[in-house]
C-alpha cells in the first residue's frame, strides 16, 4: 500500500451515521429538513430538476449520455455479478494489493501495460511544481518498480532494458458490492466532473483534480466503512476503484506487453487509438454482458435537494455545479447516502426498473420530437401530432381544454409504477414533471393548428417553437447520436481525456486520422494544467510510447489502472 498526507475525518463520523431504516412512505410537496434540523429533500426540488434527474437515470452506466451530461450529481449502489471479466494495465506481474483500478474493457487496459524503452524520466520543473497538488508522485514512481527491479537494470550495453508492461485479467469470485458515482466521473477537470466525490463525498474544496491517488484512497475508506468494496466510475471507459485485489476475485492471468521491436507491436500505432474509441463505442449504450446491476431506487442526489446548483460559468449553465452548495448542505445529502447504502445491501429489497421506464418514454417521443420542431408541412405537423396523441383522447366523451386527456398522457408510463423508497418517490416526482412538460407543449400545439380550424403560417410557426423549446428542455443524448458510420470510422463522443469541442456538441463519425485533434481545441484542456491527454492519471493515446515521445506522468501511473 502507498503512503499518503493526513486523510479526511469526515468518513469515521459517517460511518456513526448508518442507519439501516426504509423509507417507503410518499414525501410531502414542500422542501422538507430531517427531525434534527437537517436539509433534507423534496419533491419540489426533484420536479424543478426533472430533466436533470430524468437524464441522469437514463444515461447511468451508459458511456454516450453520462459523456454528453458529464456532470453527474448522482451516486448508486450497484452490484457486479460473480463470473464478470477485468481488466488491469500495470509494470509488475504481481496483483496489487489496492485501491487499485479495474477495466471493463481490454483496450482501456492496455494502455496502462504497454512496455516503455526506458524508465519513465525524472520529474521535470512543470511536475515538481505540482506536487503541492500531487503529493503521492514519489509514492507512484517507486509503485511503478516491480518487486525484482527496483531499479532499472543495465544489460551488457549498459542500456537500459525495456521497463515492460503487464496486462492482468482477474474474474470475480463473489458478487462485488459497489458506488456507482454517475456522469464522467473520473474525468480530472476543472469543470465539476469532481465535484460529487470531492466536495459531497470528501468534504474537500481545495482538492486538485489530478490527486487520483490519495482520492482513491479515500473514497476507499468511506464506501468500505458503508460495507462496499469500491466505487464505479467513468472516464473513456468505466472503471472500478477496487478497493482490495484480494476480495472476491481470482488473477487468471498476467501477460507481459510486446516492446517496440516485438512482432507484436508491429502496426499498432496505426490502428490502436480507432480500435480504443471503437472499443469504447460498444458501451455508448450500456455497459452490457450484465455486469453491472443499478439500484436505482438507492440513487441519492443532489438534483433531490432546494440547492444551488447553478454554475459559475454562464457559458456552460446546462452543467450543474456543487460550490455553490453550503458545506452543511453537502453534509446533509452525506448523512443520507450514509443511511441509504446499508439499507441497500440485502437480497430482500424491490429495485424499481427507472432507466427501463425512461428508455420507453425515449423510444417514444424522441424521434417524433425532434421530426416535427424542425420544417415540416402543415400536414405533417397535423398528423403527426394526431399520430402521438389520439391515444390520449376520448373523442366519444366531454373533456373540458382535455385536462383528462393531458392526465393520461402524463400518466401511461409511470401509472403502474410501485414506489417503494424514499428515492422513489423523489425519481417519480421528477420524471412525471417531464411528462408533464412534454403532454403539456404537445397538446398545447395540437390547440394551435388542429383545434384551431383557421391556423396560418404564424400559428403553425408558434407551435414549431414550442416543440423546439421542448426539445430545448429535454437536452436527450439520443438526439447527438451519429447514425451508421464506416467500417473505417467511429463516432466520437468527447470523452476525458480525449475529444475536441467539436466532439462534445456535434459528434460525428471519424477515421484514425480526423480522432486526433489539435491541442488549442481540445474539449478537455485545464488552463491551469494545459498537458492535455496525458496529464493526471491517463496516460498518453494508444501507441505514442514511442522513442522520443514523453511517458506519461509518475504522478499518477501507467499502474492505475
Amino acid at each position: 500500500m502507498f503512503s499518503f498526507f493526513q486523510r479526511a475525518t469526515f468518513s469515521t463520523t459517517l460511518a456513526a451515521l448508518l442507519l439501516s431504516t426504509s423509507f417507503a412512505s410518499a414525501l410531502p410537496s414542500h422542501d422538507t429538513t430531517t427531525d434534527s434540523g437537517k436539509l433534507g429533500p423534496s419533491k419540489d426540488a426533484a420536479r424543478q430538476n426533472g430533466f436533470q434527474i430524468f437524464n441522469a437515470v437514463h444515461s447511468a452506466m451508459r458511456q454516450w449520455g453520462s459523456s454528453l451530461h458529464h456532470n453527474g450529481m448522482s451516486l448508486f449502489v450497484a452490484t457486479v455479478p460473480a463470473g464478470v471479466t477485468f481488466y488491469h494495465g500495470t509494470h509488475s506481474p504481481t496483483p496489487p494489493a489496492g485501491p487499485e483500478w479495474l477495466a471493463f474493457d481490454i483496450e482501456h487496459a492496455e494502455g496502462f501495460a504497454r512496455t516503455w524503452d526506458r524508465p519513465p524520466p525524472a520529474l521535470s520543473e512543470e511536475d515538481t511544481a505540482m506536487m503541492q497538488f500531487r503529493e503521492h508522485d514519489m509514492d507512484a514512481q517507486i509503485r511503478l518498480r516491480t518487486p525484482d527491479e527496483p531499479t532499472m537494470p543495465k544489460n551488457e550495453s549498459d542500456d537500459p532494458v525495456p521497463f515492460y508492461g503487464y496486462l492482468h485479467i482477474y474474474q470475480t469470485t463473489k458478487p462485488l458490492r459497489l458506488l456507482y458515482i454517475d456522469g464522467m466521473s473520473a474525468g480530472k477537470t476543472l469543470m465539476g466532473t469532481l465535484d460529487t466525490q470531492d466536495l459531497l463525498l470528501r468534504g474537500s474544496r481545495s482538492e486538485h483534480p489530478y490527486n487520483d491517488f490519495v482520492r482513491a484512497d479515500q473514497l476507499c475508506e468511506l464506501v468500505t466503512s458503508w460495507g462496499l468494496q469500491g466505487v464505479i466510475r467513468m472516464e473513456c471507459g468505466f472503471e472500478i476503484i477496487k478497493c482490495d485485489f484480494t476480495d472476491s476475485m481470482d488473477l487468471v492471468s498476467a501477460n507481459r506487453r510486446p516492446n517496440l521491436s516485438d512482432p507484436g507491436f508491429q502496426g499498432y500505432r496505426e490502428v490502436s487509438l480507432l480500435e480504443f474509441i471503437r472499443a469504447l463505442s460498444q458501451r455508448y449504450n450500456g455497459i452490457g454482458g450484465g455486469r453491472v446491476a443499478v439500484d436505482y431506487s438507492s440513487m441519492v442526489s443532489a438534483l433531490f435537494y432546494p440547492v444551488n446548483l447553478t454554475n459559475p460559468d454562464p457559458s456552460r449553465s446546462e452543467l450543474p455545479r456543487l460550490v455553490g452548495v453550503a458545506d452543511e448542505q453537502l453534509q446533509a445529502i452525506r448523512s443520507r447516502l450514509a443511511e441509504v447504502v446499508p439499507s441497500r445491501l440485502d437480497a430482500t429489497h424491490s429495485v424499481v426498473d427507472w432507466q427501463g421506464v425512461a428508455d420507453m418514454i425515449v423510444a417514444r417521443y424522441a424521434d417524433k420530437l425532434r421530426h416535427l420542431a424542425g420544417n415540416v408541412s402543415h400536414s405533417v405537423m397535423q398528423g403527426g401530432l394526431n399520430s402521438i396523441l389520439n391515444i390520449y383522447i376520448d373523442y366519444s366523451q366531454e373533456d373540458k381544454n382535455l385536462v383528462g386527456a393531458i392526465d393520461r398522457c402524463t400518466k401511461h408510463y409511470i401509472s403502474a409504477v410501485t414506489p417503494h423508497t424514499q428515492e422513489d418517490h423523489l425519481i417519480l416526482a421528477g420524471i412525471e414533471s417531464v411528462m408533464t412538460s412534454i403532454c403539456s407543449a404537445l397538446f398545447n400545439a395540437r390547440k394551435i393548428v388542429i383545434e384551431n380550424t383557421d391556423a396560418d403560417d404564424d400559428a403553425f410557426a408558434t407551435a414549431s417553437a414550442i416543440l423546439q423549446r421542448l426539445v430545448d428542455d429535454l437536452r436527450w443524448a439520443k438526439w447527438k447520436e451519429c447514425g451508421p458510420c464506416a467500417y473505417d470510422e467511429v463516432c466520437l463522443v468527447a470523452m476525458w481525456p480525449y475529444g475536441d469541442k467539436m466532439s462534445h456538441y456535434q459528434p460525428s463519425c471519424r477515421n484514425n486520422v480526423s480522432l486526433r485533434y489539435e491541442e488549442k481545441d481540445h474539449y478537455w484542456k485545464d488552463p491551469d494544467y494545459p498537458r492535455g491527454p496525458g496529464g493526471g492519471r491517463h496516460p498518453p493515446p494508444p501507441g505514442e510510447g514511442l522513442p522520443g515521445k514523453r511517458p506519461p506522468p509518475e504522478g499518477d501511473g501507467p499502474d492505475d489502472l
